[in-house]
């Protein structure tokens, strides 16, 4: 099989792709993530490490966009999928420098371009985090590998990935522990360099603390139960090896249980061949150290909370499995290899596809919302005042976004004003068994200074003034 094959397929599906992903329009906290447009310095206290989060890059991002507000989301979209195409091209190239032969590298790019572990990360407007992690993680696999002057690039690579997201961190060791998987550097160099990559981390650690502008944690991320990490755990394993679509599966309103059953079809005869060939593996010192470095680069979300988007940080690894299992079957089995991931490839992109749609549909919702909201209120307002009627429609993620989830505590307005009007939202959420008293939350919040009321109740605005 030719070795560049999947490239070539995945470059001329790019314009597409691109083209199809920069049409989703932002929902929910799309609005509020540091990835949206910023009006405050550059050199705020916002590059330091603020609560939970210490992602400069993201600031300075959205400090670009505030001062080209026309370029968000579309920019936002561009720079992921090119990040994650680019992520892709990183794995080809590790996959050369291991030796890994041309069927298993395709597989193993394929696997990983198309997989809906990534539409967390591909379909939103705030995946740039999780995307560039990984890129400079994946980055300082391939300068360990290429060795000389290179192989040093490793820590900083390492330092920027954390920078990007936290998670980026947990690759400080990943490129001693990939060279001692294919016996690529002596031992103790290796316990040098692990040793390297830990140290690195306690300095994280450290400027963390004595940087950190504000001490509160999310309570999100300390708050799981036991349960709450096993169902995180079976969810990061169903995310990553069965590309089955599980929108038809969990959301209800696009609930669809042929479609659901047919990818589980096309799925699994690829998934038990691999398992079937891993099986005789199981003792190999690649597979264990490459299983090893895939819960290491999703220890971080195992150990606080995994979302879809927090499926894409073992991805890489995952990718590099397959290539190894793959690598290991004889001449002899290729057809069947071949054939297998074929279905498989076509039940992923099945997925991809009714998640893409879903999304989209999240983003037109919003803008639908603000248009109205915006037409209603008829001319610019300086304070608003949204209430939310929570009418318990059910979520998928981004792909499946209630109404006042897409109205984003009227932020959504904001942005389809070009970020002119309002100056000031202030909202609350009240249950639709109480709607009857939205009227009278609308009259104080007037009597209280606000220019006008925006009253959330599914598709439609109702606006008080």
């Amino acid at each position: 099989m030719n070795r560049y094959i999947s490239l070539f397929i995945i470059l001329l599906c790019l314009p597409i792709i691109l083209w199809g992903v920069c049409s989703i329009l932002p929902t929910f906290d799309d609005y509020t993530t540091l990835q949206s447009p910023q009006f405050t310095s550059p050199w705020s206290t916002q590059l330091l490490p603020n609560d939970s989060f210490w992602r400069p890059w993201d600031y300075l991002f959205g400090c670009f966009l505030g001062r080209h507000t026309d370029m968000f989301p579309g920019l936002n979209h561009i720079l992921i999928i090119l990040g994650h195409t680019v992520n892709t091209l990183l794995i080809f190239a590790i996959c050369r420098k291991l030796s890994i032969n041309s069927l298993a590298t395709n597989i193993a790019i394929f696997f990983f371009f198309f997989s809906p572990a990534t539409l967390g990360t591909t379909l939103a407007v705030d995946g740039l985090n999780q995307t560039y992690a990984q890129f400079f993680g994946l980055l300082a696999v391939y300068c360990y590998l290429y060795g000389g002057k290179m192989l040093w690039l490793w820590p900083f690579f390492v330092i920027l990935g954390a920078l990007a997201k936290e998670n980026g961190l947990a690759w400080a060791i990943i490129p001693p522990l990939i060279s001692y998987a294919f016996r690529k550097a002596k031992n103790k160099i290796i316990v040098k360099h692990i040793t390297i990559g830990l140290l690195i981390a306690i300095v994280y650690f450290v400027a963390r603390i004595t940087l950190r502008v504000s001490g509160s944690i999310n309570n999100e991320y300390i708050s799981l139960t036991f349960l709450d990490h096993i169902k995180d755990f079976i969810q990061l394993l169903c995310y990553t090896w069965l590309p089955i679509d599980y929108m038809s599966l969990v959301f209800a309103p696009q609930r669809n249980w042929l479609l659901a059953l047919l990818t589980v079809i096309l799925a699994m005869p690829f998934l038990f061949w691999l398992i079937k060939i891993v099986l005789p593996l199981l003792k190999k010192r690649t597979v264990i150290v490459l299983i090893l470095c895939f819960f290491i680069l999703a220890a971080p979300h195992l150990l606080t909370l995994v979302s879809i988007m927090h499926n894409y940080a073992a991805l890489s690894l995952a990718a590099l499995l397959v290539a190894v299992i793959i690598q290991n079957i004889n001449l002899k089995a290729y057809r069947m290899t071949i054939a297998t991931f074929v279905l498989f490839l076509i039940a992923a992109i099945i997925t991809d596809i009714h998640h893409f749609l879903g999304a989209r549909e999240g983003g037109l919702l919003s803008k639908q919302l603000a248009t109205e909201a915006i037409i209603k209120t008829e001319k610019k307002v300086k304070r608003a005042y949204c209430i939310n009627i929570d009418n318990n429609e059910p979520k998928y993620s981004s792909f499946g976004v209630p109404s006042i989830d897409a109205f984003a505590w009227g932020l959504s307005v904001r942005h389809y004003t070009s970020y002119q009007w309002p100056e000031e939202i202030n909202d609350t959420l009240i249950s639709a068994e109480n709607k009857e008293k939205a009227t009278t939350i609308a009259k104080h919040a007037l009597n209280n200074g606000a220019d006008c009321v925006w009253i959330v109740d599914g598709k439609h605005i109702v606006v008080v003034k």
